[in-house]
């Protein structure tokens, strides 16, 4: 059986059969293609599931290509940008080539140096024409009786000169200093500006605002305080100067009383003529009560000697000081800039080094630094410009001011100007013409000043409780007396008498102008001898007129009703003096006007004839007396320079010299 089927199978191989032989295969021997054909199928899934994966990424893979694709264009494009510049760096100039590794600029800092040359070239041709800047430094005289400050507009060589007006109008400023009460010192930033002077400027007035105040504040204003400056007590000019003013004059202790607030105001000075303890000082009550000021005046007045315990002591120089600080706040307004920071300054020809000095130590006290000292003279010739004038040898500089007579005589030579020598009299100047004139109407109206003591003394005696009243008190409680019309007293009369003075010489100089030649300009001043000049001040009836004080005199309305009765008492007084009363007052001053020309022409040994040019300088020289009296001395001189303001002389030449 098992044969016959094997036969069966072996003889019928056909298709039937091939199933058969592969189901045999599988269970019998391996070949090679039973190895390949699993790992090719593998091979298929493989890529099939490739496939299925980069179907998922397509998306990113396509913009991960842009991007790559766009760097890559970028680098060639900074390639081609790099290769361009190569070849333009090897197109330029050999002088680019050496640079060439120089870091670039750009901007602001490219036009930098091109800005800066406009700016040089600008400031150049602003120099050549002139310009240079602001003004930091003016010319300034620090009169006895007016000072006067002055800037040169800065050009090319001198400019034009001007001097700074006060807030009335005028360049020339008093050289007065007021103390004021405690009830009138303001407040606010005024007074928080540092200073080295002591009381604080802003507790002072200056000038115009405190010339009024000469009579009716007299214990606190002090006036020709140069007259006494590095002089002693023992001086003779300071004796009669202590007759002549209402303020007190003494002696510090120390000279460090004189500030306390600044150490340099009296150190290190040497002067034959001014104790080694002591120095002058003018004082101050601190306590303006008139009682207290009255009583602390009689006090020590015997001693002359104050500390500042009741007093404000202070120095000739201090008050210098305040008269500068003054001009240099009016120069700041009308310059509109506080540039100034210097000052080419003149002194007197004979002050002696001590004096220049504490002259130097004012302005110090004012802020301001000194950069040229000249001799008072010296300037007044460079303003006329007379050392550039042809055929000058000698100059004669007449200078007559407030207080002092100064007469110098000057050299020049190739443009250089020398003092050969000076004379003068400090106890002469133009106040002295007023106090002349103020005596004459003290002679005059003696019961007019009779009156006024008599009631003082009739008050204080019957209110012994009461302030005692003195003119100042009795100003300051009666609004009837005013700038305008003064109380007729001894300050007034002084005030009234200069006032007078200048309406006499003003009247009489327009009259002259009127004249040709000097023979016409006598026979006028003969028939003007009629003229006259008059002038009011509130004067006090007899003491018997006016109403008796109650019996009741411990309440204060009892006393204030006697001074309002007193006030509305006064009655106008009309003051009168004609010019040949003038010129007879003043007789003796004239002659003694002339005395310094000729002693100092003697000591030279020259002639008149040698001088060649007479420089007219000081408020006093406006008077025509003195022009004529000093004419008459040179008769070969046709003309007498006096077209420059003779007050402002002085500081117009300190200004025409800055540099």
């Amino acid at each position: 059986m098992c044969s016959a089927t094997a036969t069966k199978t072996d003889s019928n191989a056909g298709q039937p059969q091939e199933p058969q032989q592969q189901k045999d295969d599988d269970d019998g021997d391996y070949s090679s293609e039973h190895y390949a054909a699993p790992f090719q199928h593998q091979q298929q899934q493989r890529r099939r599931r490739l496939k299925r994966d980069k179907v998922d990424n397509d998306d990113s893979t396509f913009q991960q290509q842009q991007q790559q694709q766009q760097q890559y264009q970028q680098q060639q494009e900074n390639k081609k940008t790099k290769k361009t510049k190569k070849k333009k760096s090897s197109s330029s100039s050999k002088l680019f080539q050496r640079h060439s590794k120089d870091s670039p600029s750009g901007g602001f800092e490219s036009l930098l140096p091109s800005l800066v040359g406009v700016g040089i070239l600008v400031f150049a041709i602003l120099a050549q024409r002139g310009f240079r800047g602001r003004v930091s430094v003016a010319g300034i005289d620090l009169g006895t009786t007016n000072s006067v400050l002055c800037v040169q507009t800065l050009s090319k060589g001198v400019g034009d000169i001007s001097c700074v007006p006060d807030t009335n109008g005028s360049p020339i400023v008093p050289s007065v200093v007021s103390f004021l009460e405690v009830h009138e010192r303001p407040v606010g930033p005024s007074t928080k500006i540092k200073s080295l002077l002591y009381p604080h400027p802003s507790q002072v007035v200056v000038g115009y605002q405190a010339k009024p105040r000469i009579d009716s504040h007299p214990h606190h204003t002090l006036y020709h305080a140069k007259r006494v400056l590095g002089k002693s007590m023992t001086d003779p000019e300071v004796i009669q100067f202590q007759k002549e003013v209402d303020f007190v004059i003494g002696t510090s202790l120390t000279t460090s009383t004189t500030n306390n607030n600044n150490k340099n105001t009296n150190n290190n000075h040497d002067n034959d003529n001014n104790d080694n303890n002591s120095s002058i000082v003018f004082a101050i009550a601190k306590d303006t009560t008139p009682s207290h000021q009255q009583q602390h005046d009689q006090e020590q007045q015997q001693q002359q000697q104050y500390h500042t315990d009741d007093y404000y002591t202070v120095s000739p120089q201090q008050v210098g000081g305040y008269v500068v600080y003054h001009l240099l706040q009016l120069a700041q307004k009308a310059l509109g800039h506080s540039n100034i920071k210097g000052a080419v300054i003149a002194v007197p020809a004979k002050f002696t080094p001590y004096q220049r000095q504490l002259t130097a130590q004012a302005f110090q006290l004012a802020g301001l630094q000194v950069h040229r000292i000249l001799e008072e003279p010296t300037a007044a010739a460079l303003a006329y410009g007379l050392h550039r004038k042809p055929n000058v040898d000698k100059i004669l500089v007449y200078d007559f001011g407030g207080g002092t007579l100064d007469v110098s005589i000057l050299h020049v030579s190739d443009g250089f100007v020398d003092v050969m020598g000076c004379d003068g009299d400090d106890t002469l100047g133009g106040a002295d013409f007023d106090v002349a004139i103020a005596h004459h109407f003290e002679r005059r109206h003696v019961e007019l000043l009779r009156n006024l003591q008599s009631y003082y003394q009739h008050h204080n005696q019957q209110h012994q409780h009461d302030d005692d009243w003195n003119t100042e008190a009795f100003i300051a409680q009666c609004p009837r007396i005013n700038d305008t019309i003064p109380l007729c007293s001894v300050s007034s009369f002084h005030t009234l008498g200069e006032a007078m003075k200048i309406q006499l010489s003003t009247i009489l100089m327009q009259q002259q102008e009127q004249q040709n030649d000097t023979t016409t300009t006598t026979n006028n001043n003969n028939a003007s001898s009629n003229m006259v000049v008059s002038t009011q001040c509130w004067a006090l009836p007899h003491k018997s007129s006016i109403p008796s004080s109650s019996s009741t005199t411990t309440t204060t309305p009892t006393t204030t009703m006697m001074k309002t009765s007193l006030c509305e008492s006064l009655y106008l007084q009309t003051m009168t003096l004609s010019l040949d009363e003038y010129n007879t007052i003043a007789q003796p001053l004239f002659q003694r006007s002339i005395l310094p020309i000729q002693r100092l022409l003697h000591e030279l040994t020259l002639s008149t004839n040698d001088v060649d040019e007479i420089v007219m300088v000081g408020g006093t020289t406006r008077m025509p007396q003195i022009r004529h009296l000093v004419q008459q001395q040179f008769p070969h001189i046709p003309q007498l320079n006096t077209h420059i303001d003779p007050d402002l002389t002085v500081a117009y030449g300190a200004a025409s010299v800055i540099d």
